[in-house]
């Protein structure tokens, strides 16, 4: 009996996060049809509204990874509610006039448009797949919303790889490969940063309940970032981590 009150908490946090992350409506669909086929990212309000190509979800199969160890890594592309990034950018933490914003593994870009509705000095997405940059960059180009970041550009590349930003960053994640990718990446960002002039860097990582564990331990690994933030969601699929240093 001693563990029920702090369960209690628990869960009444993890509703409270998720009203506020998702909004009471999604979350009492998300409730009372627990057991239909019923799936958000399936959800095609958002194209609707912009005109744009952003929903549905694609094995790693098909997105015409040539590597197989690409394939092997790779984690189905499925899109987050907008609902879910704007309140990542609510709470993370930075202040986007003096902040780029880096979406890797950007799919079709939905995180990439939700993010250009603040005033970031500039919204970089990078995503290995050259179908879904096509479809991205498209999407950027049809896209109906109010537009306040100046530059918005998708490029083709490996994560663990690409040209990292001048300045202070905000990375986000949604989930996007193994453990393994994940740490080259982090030791990609640990170098970019040592190489240059003092910066903050803030990570934002949007996964499922299930992988916490694993995530946290290979975040474990950069000694320079440190976790500012854990929120679980009450279904456990739109969990958020956020790291800064």
């Amino acid at each position: 009996m001693p563990d029920a009150p702090r369960s209690a908490l628990a869960l009444a946090r993890r509703v409270r996060y998720s009203v506020a992350n998702e909004g009471l409506a999604r979350v009492a669909m998300q409730t009372l049809h627990r057991i239909t086929n019923f799936r958000p990212e399936r959800s095609r309000g958002f194209d609707r509204v912009h005109g744009t190509d952003t929903a549905g979800r694609i094995d790693p199969a098909l997105l015409g990874y040539d590597d197989a160890e690409h394939r092997e890594h790779a984690i189905v592309y499925a899109p987050s509610p907008p609902k879910v990034t704007r309140w990542m950018l609510d709470h993370a933490g930075v202040h986007p006039e003096d902040t780029t914003f880096v979406d890797l593994g950007c799919g079709k870009g939905r995180v990439l448009l939700v993010a250009a509705e603040r005033p970031f000095r500039r919204v970089l997405g990078v995503d290995l797949s050259a179908t879904l940059a096509v479809i991205a960059r498209t999407n950027v180009d049809r896209w109906r919303g109010r537009r306040r970041s100046p530059d918005i550009e998708v490029v083709v590349g490996d994560a663990t790889e690409f040209p990292v930003p001048d300045g202070d960053l905000l990375v986000h994640l949604y989930h996007p490969f193994q453990p393994p990718v994940l740490a080259l990446v982090l030791d990609h960002l640990s170098a970019a940063r040592a190489a240059g002039p003092a910066r903050r860097v803030t990570v934002a990582y949007l996964l499922y309940t299930g992988a916490v564990d694993e995530v946290r331990a290979t975040f474990a690994r950069t000694s320079w970032l440190r976790e500012v933030r854990y929120e679980a969601s009450l279904w456990g699929e739109y969990d958020w981590l956020i790291y800064t240093g």
